[in-house]
């Protein structure tokens, strides 16, 4: 079961279980305050019949002055207690009372049983919530396997075409020589071949392979791949320490080009591009058309710009988080925006 599919399970079960736990407390609850009702009820009606015979040991007796004591209701100050009429006296009452101490082992007894009564039936609801969470699960499950199977299909088809162009490329490398052109082109394919591999290993769900990275020349590298493909755009590399981390070269080229290159198209003509290296941050800075609505800017298909689809700094977002970084994003619009990612919880080399 892939990550998401466990975060949907467990989100899912969580609310379903819940929401049955509340019901069946609130269920409980009632349960007891009914049992207790008719735990009174039943014990007063044991007082009134000991009142004629008063032969009843669990109960206490008295005689009482008729003021202010009323007649035919049980009272639960100091135990439970009721008054009865004594037909050859005007002046008295008989007082009958159950003493306070068995009056709360009772309700404690009736507490018990219900308690061992709800836990049998939580376990009960774990169990029926688990059922209905996969039951419910299984068309979403069902849906994401055909899907990953047509993207495995469609990745296998771009083999050949991938395959040509290298070739292709090769050849006419031999035969004219290195061109400023053909290595645009070549960074394109290496690109495609990039994003193919980053699926791959998404479908196989496969854990990265870490090693020990100096992010600082990874991020030089990339802005230099990327300055051949933007020759009217300045790029400026500031390196004010090293940043030795142990994370996965292949992701970090990723996310690396995904912000340079957003940091490209969406730049000003004659524009920057800069990424700073600092402390344990690496800021990519441009001078572009700047984000109205940081806050959005991460979600799936969202957009401000006509070109693009709006994935690729929600795959950014994915990947980030993935390594474990953090990402800030300061932006002002007509001034450009600056993205900053802190390596603070990545393990050191």
């Amino acid at each position: 079961m892939k990550r998401y599919e466990k975060e949907s399970l467990l989100k899912n079960f969580f609310v379903f279980f819940i929401l049955l736990e509340l019901l069946l407390l609130l269920l409980f609850t009632e349960l007891y305050h009914t049992q207790k009702r008719e735990y009174k009820q039943s014990l007063f009606k044991t007082m009134n019949v000991c009142n004629y015979t008063m032969e009843c040991s669990q109960f206490s007796y008295d005689f009482v002055n008729k003021d202010r004591n009323k007649l035919n209701e049980l009272f639960d100050d100091n135990g439970l207690h009721s008054y009865f009429p004594i037909p050859t006296s005007e002046k008295y009452y008989m007082e009958i009372s159950y003493p306070q101490k068995r009056y709360h082992e009772d309700i404690q007894k009736i507490k018990n049983i219900l308690w061992v009564k709800f836990i049998l039936a939580t376990f009960l609801l774990f169990g029926i919530a688990l059922f209905f969470t996969f039951y419910s699960l299984r068309p979403i499950r069902k849906a994401l396997q055909l899907n990953d199977e047509f993207i495995k299909d469609i990745l296998h088809d771009f083999n050949t075409p991938i395959t040509s162009m290298i070739l292709n490329i090769k050849m006419f490398k031999e035969e004219k020589g290195e061109d400023i052109f053909l290595k645009r082109i070549s960074q394109g394919i290496n690109n495609i071949m990039l994003l193919q591999n980053n699926l791959k290993c998404f479908l196989q769900h496969s854990p990265s392979q870490n090693t020990k990275l100096d992010i600082a020349k990874l991020a030089k590298d990339r802005l230099n791949m990327m300055q051949d493909s933007y020759p009217l755009l300045t790029f400026i590399y500031e390196k004010n320490n090293d940043l030795i981390r142990v994370s996965n070269d292949e992701i970090l080229t990723r996310i690396f080009d995904n912000l340079l290159s957003n940091a490209a198209k969406y730049n000003k003509p004659r524009g920057e591009v800069k990424i700073i290296i600092k402390g344990t941050c690496i800021l990519f800075q441009d001078t572009g058309k700047g984000i109205q609505n940081v806050n959005k800017v991460m979600q799936r298909y969202y957009k401000e710009q006509e070109r693009g689809l709006g994935l690729g700094l929600h795959i950014v977002q994915k990947l980030i988080d993935e390594l474990n970084i953090e990402m800030h994003i300061t932006s002002e619009v007509g001034v450009g925006s600056t993205f900053t990612l802190d390596f603070k919880h990545v393990q050191k080399a």
